[in-house]
């Protein structure tokens, strides 16, 4: 912005405002703005670039850890249907046992 245009014609009058400004003032200006959008596309590339490595990075380092630990790496859904039938087994267990000791004791 310092090499923007500073002088402008301007003319103000009460009901209206008027700018004058030369050929050469409006090129300049722009091709700084063309300069400036320039700057933050490359800008956002850069930031998106370093983004997707970070997630390339991530995504590396968390197949390594899975594939580090293949025996212990179960689904969440088998966990629940594993976790539920052993739950179920012991209930049953249970059940018995209290259905052995009550009908024992009664004879």
């Amino acid at each position: 912005m310092e090499d923007a245009p500073t002088k402008l014609k301007v003319s103000v009058n009460v009901l209206k405002v008027s700018v004058n400004v030369s050929d050469a003032d409006w090129q300049k200006m722009h091709e700084l703005h063309d300069q400036w959008m320039e700057q933050e596309k490359q800008t956002l590339d850069d930031h998106h670039k370093q983004q997707e490595d970070s997630w390339q990075k991530h995504s590396q380092r968390l197949t390594d850890i899975v594939k580090n630990n293949d025996v212990f790496w179960i689904s969440t859904n088998l966990f629940y249907v594993v976790g539920s039938l052993s739950l179920l087994s012991i209930i049953t267990i249970a059940m018995e046992i209290d259905f052995y000791v009550y009908f024992h004791w009664i004879q």
